[in-house]
């Protein structure tokens, strides 16, 4: 079968016409991009493809590999820096497909390779923007010799060369919108502290430090979509459709928030919004407290109950009656009367994450959820619920069902292997909190006692839950004799009716 090239475009009949033409259309380069992964390719990349189409943005990227051992860039080069971009999902009731190639990367850098290649961009008048996707590993300070032959290890080591470069090609004229998509906090100030750290280990000049300050934007951002990538179950189903090979295929959900937070506007220079993308220019910590409540803290909140359920998989959860009821409890009766958020605009998020959970084209499963869950629970659960009233059944279901699931069968250093109806999973955690569970449930009869003193143990949780003893108590009783699932219709039965005599 053919591969995927600029050459053998004209002839793949599944590659509309249009999309041949932007293909072959000469565009300038526009923007940098450290990360050339699934998810920027099928996010940013994809972006940047809808306001080309539209003749917004008119222009390319240039991928940077960020690790050594980089697989992709070599693949792009074979490719001609095309990949096709594939979005399933469910959008207003329905299931939608959406199939393109990309043409967004004019070309591709190894930089362990082409250091200098590299440099050179930053003496490019064309060039405007930096983004970025290197994972949360990717935002952190290294000590590292200053680069002049060779690439530095960390991403912000490369930044700042590249920075310096511009610094010194253009005597202290403009610089660069950098625009991080790393899911860490504040992302764009982490950034630029780092950079101004490493600017002090190199003993680059206080001139340098305080252009990086006044001619550079460095914004904070939040991302949200799920991208799982290459369809390695049907690829081959998926090259017979588009009539050609491409090693570089990237599904992702036809759901996209993009929330950027800069300190000048910078909607005319990229006019997502114009392009009719769900990017907002606002701050982003009301957004990220949006999306922690409404789509991150209900998976903490169902995996356990789905999983202790006979469920496998976030979609599992959705087609079953009873769990699926659960999860609308907790997001509209729990979750949402509380957010401090304009009301129409919480409400379409709410229902785009029920649209979210059903996606049929994503496997998102339930053990997946399940690693790290108390430390979940501790950044995503607990924020919700005030300090000094008791916690919602729901939660109480939660917690009590999370304590089953934190059983060890065989431990390891650093996880122990829980298992439930045959079906084996693996529990990631802290360490104080994996001893916590295994000396739980090492001494014999869990009775009200036992989980009252687990529940109250601060080093656990980050805070008292003893409180609530009483409720996961009864619910941890039921789930051990009735069953999960069963516990759960019970609870959505006597909430149903307490709410019914108000």
């Amino acid at each position: 079968m053919v591969r995927l090239t600029k050459e053998t475009v004209k002839n793949i009949q599944s590659i509309h016409a249009s999309n041949k033409t932007l293909i072959h259309k000469e565009l300038p380069e526009r923007a940098i991009q450290f990360g050339e992964g699934n998810f920027l390719r099928a996010y940013l990349n994809w972006m940047l493809e809808k306001m080309n189409q539209q003749g917004l943005f008119n222009g390319r990227t240039v991928a940077i590999q960020p690790t050594p051992h980089g697989k992709v860039v070599p693949k792009l080069h074979k490719q001609d820096n095309l990949y096709t971009t594939i979005l399933q999902g469910v959008e207003n009731g329905e299931e939608t497909q959406e199939v393109e190639v990309n043409s967004t990367i004019s070309r591709s850098i190894n930089p362990y390779e082409s250091w200098e290649e590299l440099l050179k961009l930053a003496e490019s008048d064309s060039m405007e923007f930096i983004f970025s996707n290197t994972t949360e590993a990717g935002l952190v300070h290294m000590e590292e010799e200053f680069p002049r032959t060779s690439s530095p290890l960390s991403f912000p080591g490369k930044l700042t060369a590249l920075l310096y470069r511009r610094f010194t090609h253009t005597n202290g004229g403009r610089g660069f919108t950098i625009i991080p998509c790393e899911l860490v906090e504040e992302n764009g100030s982490l950034l630029k502290s780092i950079v101004l750290r490493i600017a002090e280990d190199w003993d680059l000049s206080e001139d340098f430090k305080k252009w990086v300050d006044d001619q550079n934007t460095f914004c904070n951002t939040l991302v949200d979509r799920i991208v799982p990538g290459y369809p390695k179950e049907n690829s081959k189903e998926w090259e017979q459709k588009l009539g050609y090979e491409d090693v570089l295929m990237a599904v992702g959900e036809p759901f996209h928030l993009f929330v950027i937070e800069a300190d000048e506007p910078l909607e005319e220079k990229l006019p997502f919004k114009e392009a009719g993308l769900n990017v907002k220019w606002a701050e982003v910590k009301p957004y990220r407290d949006l999306k922690v409540s409404l789509l991150n803290a209900p998976h903490t909140l169902l995996f356990s109950v789905g999983f202790l359920s006979g469920l496998q998989t976030v979609k599992d959860v959705m087609e079953d009656d009873v769990v699926s009821s659960y999860v609308r409890s907790v997001i509209y009766k729990d979750i949402l009367p509380g957010l401090s958020f304009d009301e129409k605009e919480k409400e379409s998020f709410a229902a785009s994450v029920l649209e979210r959970f059903q996606n049929p084209f994503v496997k998102h499963q339930l053990t997946d959820l399940g690693l790290n869950a108390v430390q979940k629970w501790k950044s995503r659960v607990f924020p919700l619920l005030p300090k000094d009233e008791m916690i919602p059944d729901s939660i109480a279901l939660s917690l009590a069902s999370l304590l089953h699931y934190y059983r060890a069968q065989t431990i390891y250093e650093g996880h122990f292997m829980g298992s439930y109806q045959g079906t084996e999973y693996k529990v990631r955690d802290d360490q104080v909190v994996l001893d916590a569970f295994i000396d739980f449930w090492n001494k014999g009869e869990q009775d009200h006692g036992a989980i009252t003193s687990l529940l109250s143990n601060e080093n656990l949780w980050g805070r008292d839950l003893s409180p609530a003893a009483d409720a996961v108590w009864e619910y941890f009783h039921s789930i051990r004799t009735k069953g999960a699932r069963n516990t759960t219709a019970q609870m959505l039965k006597d909430t149903w009716a307490l709410e019914n005599q108000k």
